[in-house]
């Protein structure tokens, strides 16, 4: 009796111990104000509990984002008393202040608050409307990806990051949201590097110097002509059509003024966002070099 009383004791403690386990974060959110800033490790005096401040260590994987437009920034744009979010852990050590890896951190003056979100995916869940479902990595925030905001959700997985903008989450847990913007985090440099503080763009090595950049509505727009042309494509325009055309060989792109539907060789694809002219020069949403033209993008508020 009292071998099967001790197994049952051992059995619970394991049982609680596995619940425990369950009901541990995957990762945790803090934020603050920087207090040190050596460039490889960030100490942020935490708003939150349970810890006063955290040493954030800075890792080749780590996204260092501007608050409010999403942009790449380097670990030294991140200045001494600034405000900032983090997402880290969560093995942590037992030193003061705590020490951790950084996964994300977000940049940018507290009352700018950032109108996006760093979202882990966890799971990855495709729908019957051609929509997709992602859960994040702690199981509290459900997010809903429609085909014209995300055209290549089906090929995302568990483990990839995102940048999620959403205006109205439901109190339920998890959470339920609609995505009205989506962009995948990637590491190292692209097929197609915008600096939005240097006005460059760099295609290949090679630097677009002076070309103009235009952000309106958390979307930037870049020049089609100069962009395509470096690429090697010829463009062409139809002015009755207010239509470019840009090939190289078997490879095209088509998009029209004020129309979110892009051609892509005998594909339509319909993305949120419209090309616009502007002092007569055709300029396009970034997505349409990354979803119809099939280009790596990443954009920078950092010097590339």
């Amino acid at each position: 009796m009292k071998k099967m009383l001790i197994a049952a004791l051992c059995l619970l403690t394991l049982s609680g111990s596995a619940m425990a386990a369950q009901n541990v974060p995957k990762e945790l959110q803090m934020s603050g104000t920087v207090m040190e800033n050596t460039g490889s490790m960030i100490t942020v005096k935490n708003s939150n509990k349970p810890f006063d401040s955290v040493a954030l260590h800075i890792t080749d994987n780590t996204y260092i984002l501007q608050s409010g437009t999403g942009y790449y920034l380097g670990a030294n744009d991140v200045k001494k008393d600034g405000h900032v979010s983090a997402w880290y852990g969560p093995a942590l050590t037992r030193s003061l202040p705590p020490q951790g890896k950084a996964d994300a951190i977000i940049s940018g003056p507290e009352d700018s608050r950032p109108t996006f979100t760093y979202f882990n995916i966890g799971k990855v869940e495709p729908r019957e409307d051609g929509s997709v479902r992602v859960l994040n990595v702690n199981e509290t925030q459900y997010v809903t990806l429609l085909p014209e905001v995300y055209p290549e959700a089906a090929e995302l997985k568990p483990g990839d990051k995102m940048l999620l903008w959403y205006e109205i989450s439901t109190l339920s847990l998890p959470g339920q949201a609609t995505a009205t913007k989506a962009v995948l985090l990637q590491n190292g440099l692209a097929d197609i590097n915008i600096s939005t503080t240097a006005g460059v763009i760099a295609l290949n090595g090679k630097e677009l110097a002076d070309v103009k950049l235009v952000n309106k509505n958390n979307t930037l727009y870049v020049p089609l002509r100069a962009v395509a042309e470096a690429l090697g494509y010829t463009v062409t325009w139809n002015q009755d059509a207010q239509t470019a055309v840009v090939y190289d060989g078997p490879r095209s792109a088509v998009c029209t003024i004020n129309s979110n539907e892009y051609g892509k060789q005998r594909m339509r694809i319909k993305l949120q966002n419209k090309p616009e002219l502007i002092d007569g020069v055709t300029m396009v949403p970034v997505e349409m070099l990354d979803y119809v033209m099939g280009y790596s993008v990443k954009v920078s508020a950092a010097h590339i």
